[in-house]
């Protein structure tokens, strides 16, 4: 009776997952309508959820290094201190990029609005001199004209688009205040209670689940947890020692925009492998437009600090912290732009490295469990010739018909000598 009862049942379970699959096939936009309106829904806690991921980085920082010691008064308020420290900062950093950089790059953009004519005007000059023999070439140079009023409005709004990202409709910016004021408050009740909440997931994981599951489960998110603080952690701290290091070697050697290319620099370090070229390029195009002599020692003064970035500073922060090799690293950053664009470059990384850290858990969990010491499973060198000679001992040999010799073991050969003798 068991036994029909259970088929009964699985036969149930698939008809109802059937019936699910078709009906969501036949009504994806109704299905596309109810996803949006759920992100829309838990969106303030979603960025509540990103904000305390990013500060609760900071703020263990803090507490690991302020609060060594686990006696006096202080300690006893080492939460809502590393809190308020942690918030502090992240406004001090607000300020300065609002108040201080995004100035300083809409002044380099008006700049370049006004010598970008002049140096249009220089490059066809130039390229005039080396076309004079095309004169189908110089008709086409010379029939170029730009209308350097929409040029500037486009680099002005652009510019202002991409860095102070305006939202143009008032409902959205009151949306996005609210949105980000709420998701601010949730942050801050996440990082208060962040043990008091992890007992409580860990207790709904082990009710919900056998324990072996439960146990994968926990391990598979203790290790998520581990390598996307400590990517987001070196990936950061990266971008602010490369932005740094343009900053002091261009001023030091007096290249114009340092705090400009050293800004661009640190927020496209943030993309993995090729957001430093990226940084490069713009920041090469600047200088060209401002001072062409330039853009050589740019050019070299970009590798020899990238030299430095890829081979002393970035495996050193993330490399060794997230447990890839350059390879995996470089085809996570493919794969991720391939399939996400530039999220998806930022992404993989610390995807891959859980999958990569968790497989190789589970693999050495394995290994003990069957008592295997996979120092012990060398195989030696001489198994190849050993094969060989097996090889030829087995094989069958031909009639003394043919006229090919068939190759004798040594045994063969002692027998032979014995009834010689």
């Amino acid at each position: 009776m068991k036994e029909k009862k259970q088929a009964m049942r699985m036969v149930l379970s698939v008809i109802t997952f059937t019936v699910v699959l078709i009906y969501l096939v036949n009504h994806t936009s109704v299905i596309a309508y109810l996803l949006s309106r759920l992100i829309a829904l838990i969106l303030p806690f979603l960025i509540g959820c990103g904000i305390a991921f990013v500060l609760n980085i900071i703020m263990k920082s803090i507490e690991e290094g302020l609060f060594k010691r686990k006696s006096g008064q202080l300690y006893k308020y080492k939460r809502p201190i590393s809190m308020v420290l942690s918030y502090v900062l992240a406004v001090l950093v607000l300020v300065l990029v609002l108040f201080v950089v995004v100035p300083e790059v809409g002044e380099t953009l008006t700049k370049i609005k006004d010598k970008l004519p002049g140096f249009v005007d220089r490059t066809k000059a130039w390229i005039l001199q080396y076309t004079t023999k095309y004169p189908e070439i110089t008709a086409v140079i010379n029939d170029i004209e730009i209308n350097w009023e929409e040029v500037g409005i486009f680099m002005k709004d652009g510019g202002t688009t991409i860095l102070s990202t305006t939202v143009n409709i008032f409902s959205s910016i009151i949306s996005a205040v609210i949105n980000i004021f709420i998701g601010i408050v949730f942050s801050m009740y996440i990082l208060a209670q962040k043990e008091k909440l992890g007992r409580q997931t860990k207790m709904l994981i082990y009710a919900m689940f056998k324990e072996n599951t439960a146990d994968e489960l926990m391990v598979f998110g203790k290790i998520a947890n581990t390598t996307f603080s400590k990517f987001f952690a070196c990936q950061f701290r990266e971008g602010i020692i490369l932005g740094g290091m343009f900053v002091i070697a261009m001023s030091l050697f007096g290249f114009p925009y340092p705090l400009t290319v050293g800004v661009l620099m640190a927020f496209t370090a943030l993309i993995p492998v090729f957001g430093a070229f990226i940084g490069g390029f713009i920041s090469a195009f600047l200088i060209l437009v401002e001072n062409p002599a330039y853009v050589i020692w740019f050019v070299v003064l970009f590798f020899a600090l990238q030299f430095i970035e890829n081979y002393f500073i970035y495996p050193k922060l993330v490399g060794g912290d997230i447990g890839l090799g350059a390879i995996w690293v470089l085809l996570a950053v493919l794969v991720g732009g391939d399939l996400m664009g530039v999220m998806g470059m930022f992404l993989f990384i610390p995807l891959v490295s859980v999958l990569y850290a968790y497989l190789r858990s589970l693999v050495i969990r394995k290994l003990k469990y069957k008592k295997i010491d996979i120092d012990d499973k060398e195989v030696s060198d001489d198994v190849v010739p050993l094969m060989e000679s097996r090889r030829r001992m087995f094989t069958p040999k031909k009639n003394k018909q043919n006229q090919e010799e068939v190759p004798q073991t040594e045994d063969e050969d002692k027998q032979e000598t014995l009834e010689d003798n």
